[in-house]
């Protein structure tokens, strides 16, 4: 039978074999449609699809459960060993083995893996945050490295004992007598009000103290029975000196901080020259602070 022309029937229509269509356009099904013709436009039906991904393969580092769906999840292994290169890390602690001193940047000489800073002889580390313990036991820090902003004394060679702080203590040993008047040695009280004091009220106490390298005098303290006159002299260690005739750098008072300005910079000859003028026996020394920074 053929039919030319367009019918339409307002009716059910019911199909017991297989029914095939001609001419079909190409379109798009709707959703959740079922129904498509195979490659001879057959009209065929399928089961409902859930989705694009039918299974999903966790790889290297990944563990996954439900990969099959309908919802997977993937995790991140807490244990990775195939890491071979990363980018930045701007923050955080490594808490792992030791790091092999072959993948330190910048180390010379030869390494086996497992040498200890110590050894390292030339590490290119440009910045680390707060060192609060240890002992440094590699090559001499470079004096440029070491910040000036807390008097530090790793630039100060030949740095006595009586360094302490941003201070040199000036003991009571370390003062002798002028020969103005007495020629005998001062001697220390050891009873009340003790002190280093002189057998003769006109002569003069005298301490010499050097200015470590690097440093510079900026302040004198001397403590004292008494609030006598106190100078203070740069002298050099190859050069004769008149105190008769010369201008003291600076000009004090015991037991009152005297400013030292301009700071006395130390050289390769120059120490600085203290005298305490004594008026009588009963004026004693304890001794004093030689305030430094670094220059």
């Amino acid at each position: 039978m053929k039919w030319i022309g367009q019918h339409i029937y307002d009716l059910i229509s019911r199909f017991r074999n297989d029914v095939y269509l001609e001419d079909i356009d190409t379109g798009t099904i709707a959703s959740g449609g079922n129904l498509g013709l195979d490659s001879n436009n057959k009209i065929v039906k399928a089961t409902e699809a859930t989705g694009d991904l039918t299974s999903i393969v966790a790889g290297t580092g990944l563990s996954g459960t439900s990969l099959t769906g309908p919802i997977p999840t993937l995790n991140v292994d807490a244990s990775q060993t195939q890491i071979t290169a990363i980018g930045i890390i701007g923050t955080g602690q490594w808490r792992g083995d030791a790091i092999n001193a072959a993948y330190l940047e910048g180390q010379s000489g030869t390494n086996t893996g497992d040498e200890t800073l110590a050894s390292i002889n030339a590490l290119d580390i440009t910045e680390v945050g707060t060192i609060d313990s240890g002992v440094w036991e590699g090559t001499a820090i470079a004096t440029a490295y070491i910040a000036d902003d807390a008097v530090t004394f790793a630039k100060a060679q030949g740095v006595t004992p009586n360094v302490y702080g941003n201070t040199i203590k000036i003991l009571p040993s370390d003062f002798m007598v002028n020969e103005d008047v007495d020629t005998s040695p001062l001697n220390f009280k050891d009873g009340s009000n003790s002190g280093v004091q002189v057998a003769d009220g006109a002569s003069e106490m005298i301490a010499f103290v050097a200015i470590p390298q690097g440093m510079k005098a900026t302040a004198l303290d001397i403590y004292s029975t008494h609030a006598k006159t106190v100078k203070v002299y740069e002298l050099d260690v190859n050069a004769s000196f008149n105190f008769n005739t010369a201008t003291p750098n600076e000009t004090g008072s015991a037991n009152t901080q005297i400013t030292i300005d301009p700071a006395i910079n130390s050289t390769a000859i120059n120490y600085l020259v203290i005298t305490y003028v004594s008026t009588a026996t009963t004026n004693r020394v304890w001794g004093g602070l030689l305030t430094i920074a670094a220059i």
